[in-house]
């Protein structure tokens, strides 16, 4: 039986109580054992990215995962999907329109029913069919929406995305499919940004991101612990990077301009405060493990780096506003690794190398590029660079060896 099959099957027996979790996560483990090469202890970087495979339950090479099916089953509804959308949108006006609702209606049930049928004898093609219901689901809602009178599709905008992510997210879940939890967590962003005023990336980015990161710790019904994390899905293992990259992100602009932009409406307010809370009950669930409070950093660092980035540069000038938003970002990198280890995945990791990177990249080409012009500042860019990658390189491996204790 394959990797995904096993899952699949296992989830069914202990929901039916045939067997209970314990006798499940032997299982598990067992497989997982079985699977995973062993590596030169001398060869650091080896052993801290299996140690961080494995944390994420995954074992093998590329044969046992059978990445090659699985990505040609993702690609092919991907293209399934653009194709018929660009069909329509060619052809959209010479369409009766019984036959437009047809296929809006009939191309995401089909692949659903499709992917329902096919999940038990062959998960990955299902799994491709799952993303292409996933992703017609928009072409659906926003067509239908232009085909009736009443419907303003431009007032329903952020309505009819919000309707879009629920069902990416309901898929995602049922599946515990990284893609289609991934662009369920990217249409919740497009969702709050139709919704608000786009000026107010700062708060609301990073705001969104430390909710993303908290629905994905608390995935599995208790924050992770070091035991724990390698329960958790998949599903919420995404949320979790993406949570951070979108914290992370949001404060970059900052770093570059030195200000974030005028404006701030009552739904980002109230986003912020739920993302606070969240954090805390984040915390407080954590209770005295301390690996798990270590896993709750980012979602604490990350409302506070965006209301401090927000709150604090536009009253000390570009450059200090610039050191200040580039110290948040700093922040939410250090809460990451933090929460690497706590969680012991390698993605917060990896995340927080590349904010790290972008960080620096964005405060050579603000404030240092304006200070410094010329073949000077290309020097001075070209060496902070190398130095930052050497530290986010080095970091990084230290971080995942860590993991792999």
């Amino acid at each position: 039986m394959d990797r995904d099959s096993l899952r699949a099957a296992l989830d069914r027996w202990t929901d039916a109580g045939v067997i209970d979790e314990e006798t499940a996560s032997r299982i598990r483990e067992f497989e997982r054992a079985d699977e995973v090469p062993e590596t030169d202890d001398d060869d650091d970087t080896a052993e801290a990215d299996d140690a961080g495979d494995a944390s994420a339950g995954r074992g093998g090479g590329l044969l046992e995962e059978n990445r090659v099916v699985v990505a040609l089953a993702l690609m092919g509804g991907v293209l399934v999907a653009v194709g018929v959308g660009a069909y329509l949108y060619e052809r959209w006006e010479s369409i009766p329109v019984v036959a437009r609702v047809a296929i809006l209606v009939g191309v995401p049930l089909v692949a659903a029913a499709g992917g329902t049928r096919l999940r038990e004898d062959s998960p990955r093609t299902a799994h491709g069919l799952w993303l292409l219901a996933a992703l017609f689901t928009g072409v659906t809602l926003f067509r239908l929406a232009e085909l009736t009178p009443v419907v303003d599709v431009d007032a329903a905008r952020a309505w009819l995305l919000a309707a879009w992510t629920a069902v990416a997210v309901a898929i995602g879940a049922g599946l515990d499919s990284r893609p289609i939890g991934g662009a369920g967590a990217i249409l919740g962003a497009a969702t709050l940004a139709s919704a608000t005023d786009p000026a107010e990336f700062v708060l609301l980015f990073g705001a969104y991101g430390g909710l993303l990161y908290v629905a994905g710790l608390t995935g599995h019904g208790e924050p992770a612990s070091a035991d724990e994390s390698r329960a958790l899905p998949r599903f919420a293992a995404t949320l979790r990077w993406i949570g951070g990259a979108f914290a992370a992100a949001a404060l970059v602009p900052v770093v570059a301009v030195g200000s974030p932009p005028e404006g701030l409406s009552a739904g980002t307010v109230l986003l912020v405060a739920a993302s606070v809370v969240a954090a805390a009950v984040a915390v407080g669930r954590a209770g005295d493990d301390r690996l798990a409070r270590y896993a709750s950093a980012p979602a604490v660092a990350a409302p506070v780096a965006a209301a401090v980035a927000w709150g604090v540069p536009r009253h000390v000038g570009d450059f200090a506003g610039s050191l200040v938003a580039l110290g948040c970002l700093l922040g939410v990198v250090l809460a990451l690794v933090v929460g690497a280890v706590g969680l012991r995945e390698a993605a917060p990791a990896n995340v927080a190398a590349l904010g790290f990177v972008l960080g620096v990249v964005a405060f050579l080409a603000g404030p240092v590029g304006d200070a410094i012009s010329g073949s000077l500042a290309l020097v001075v860019a070209g060496a902070v660079l190398l130095a930052a990658g050497l530290g986010a390189e080095r970091g990084r491996r230290a971080v995942l060896a860590r993991i792999g204790r």
